[in-house]
């Protein structure tokens, strides 16, 4: 049975326009693939772990190319679970607004917890980062106040730094669906979100195929 990992990172329930996407996106993959095992992370509502002195300490002992010991790993427990919970995962979906030109506080907080050498990246002896996150899809769908796609592409932080982040733990088959401007007016925010959710059902059907 394959997984798909849902992570949330928007806090408006069924006022967010995102999800209202996602949603519309998960039952169009659902209807022809019972086989998928659905796993939502909803970051607005789970508490990571903090990382303080020793979880931060703990990333150095690793980068240093020993196994973690003692307190650091003691510290790393919950990190090694949402690690785990990650790489466990066939599928992704991300299902985040813009916030402020980027992606909201809590999306960062996890990545920075997940994002961990020797569990998703490794840095090589001849040179350069190998991710280790192999052979997984990630579908990322967005709500945005302003319109992107034009002379404001230079404000979008959003896109870049998740193709950036993820791409660097080898996750390079990434495809955006951006629901904007919902801003700017009712009309044509009902338009956007409509032919988002066209674009997921689509994009559904094709992973479905």
């Amino acid at each position: 049975m394959k997984k798909l990992l849902h992570i949330i990172a928007s806090p408006r329930e069924e006022e967010s326009r995102t999800l209202q996407v996602a949603n519309v996106f998960l039952k169009a993959l659902q209807n022809n693939r019972s086989d998928w095992l659905l796993d939502e992370l909803n970051l607005a509502k789970e508490e990571l772990p903090a990382l303080h002195l020793k979880q931060v300490s703990g990333k150095y002992v690793l980068l240093g190319g020993k196994d973690l010991f003692g307190r650091y790993k003691e510290a790393w427990a919950e990190i090694l679970q949402h690690i785990e919970r990650f790489k466990s995962a066939d599928l992704y979906l991300i299902s985040t607004p813009m916030w402020n030109f980027t992606i909201p506080y809590m999306l960062k907080h996890y990545i920075d917890v997940i994002v961990q050498p020797r569990y998703l990246f490794r840095y090589k002896k001849e040179g350069g980062v190998e991710g280790l996150v192999q052979n997984r899809k990630m579908v990322v769908i967005s709500s945005r106040g302003g319109a992107y796609d034009g002379p404001s592409v230079s404000l979008d932080y959003q896109e870049p730094y998740l193709r950036a982040i993820f791409g660097m733990v080898g996750i390079t088959d990434m495809t955006f669906i951006k629901a904007e401007p919902m801003d700017m007016g009712q009309i044509k925010r009902q338009e956007k979100l409509e032919a988002a959710k066209h674009a997921a059902i689509r994009l559904a059907e094709e992973i479905n195929a």
